[in-house]
């Protein structure tokens, strides 16, 4: 079952890799060559008359006459490409604190029984205030360390009540009922 959804996924990512590849080499390949296309006189033929204007004595001229096109001019170099600035996309704390000013932050680990009470209560706590809500699982990596090493979180269940500038307003380290995160946040708004 696992190698069929392997395949699953990996078969058609291959596949678009591939197009991917061939429309790239597709696309950057050189431009065909021009072709020398010889030129006619054809209104020699019409009129009786040479192409250098003397009458046509039915001998055929010395050489006919091609006219060559010129040389393509050598590509210009492909201007490099400037990056575009990404907008950098909002944190969930940004976003929370952008739509309430005021956020609940809980640090908790995932599966600890205080630390799912403390969730609940704090969650039940920012609802009663209107305020936004913000649960941080300390096991996973990358932006929870940064946040936590910023608001200097040691543990967990931690309760941070956050100001809109980012400025810690209430740090409850350990369980802390509803109550008093939604008296934590009334004061932050003061």
């Amino acid at each position: 079952m696992r190698q069929q959804l392997r395949l699953r996924v990996l078969v058609p990512v291959a596949v678009l890799g591939l197009l991917g590849v061939g429309f790239g080499a597709f696309a950057m390949g050189s431009p065909a060559p021009a072709e020398s296309i010889p030129v006619s006189s054809s209104s020699a033929a019409d009129t009786g008359t040479t192409g250098t204007g003397t009458a046509d004595t039915g001998v055929p001229d010395a050489a006919p006459t091609t006219t060559q096109p010129a040389p393509a001019p050598a590509p210009a170099p492909a201007p490099s490409p400037t990056p575009k600035p990404k907008p950098q996309r909002k944190t969930p704390l940004e976003q929370e604190l952008d739509v309430h000013g005021i956020v609940v932050v809980v640090f908790h680990t995932r599966g600890a029984d205080l630390d799912a009470t403390a969730l609940r209560e704090a969650r039940a706590g920012a609802a009663a205030v209107d305020s936004g809500f913000l649960a941080v699982d300390v096991e996973k990596e990358g932006d929870v360390a940064e946040l936590a090493a910023e608001y200097e979180v040691l543990g967990a269940p931690t309760v941070l009540v956050l100001a809109q500038s980012g400025e810690v307003r209430s740090r409850f380290d350990g369980y802390v009922d509803r109550e008093t995160v939604a008296q934590a946040v009334t004061n932050a708004r003061k």
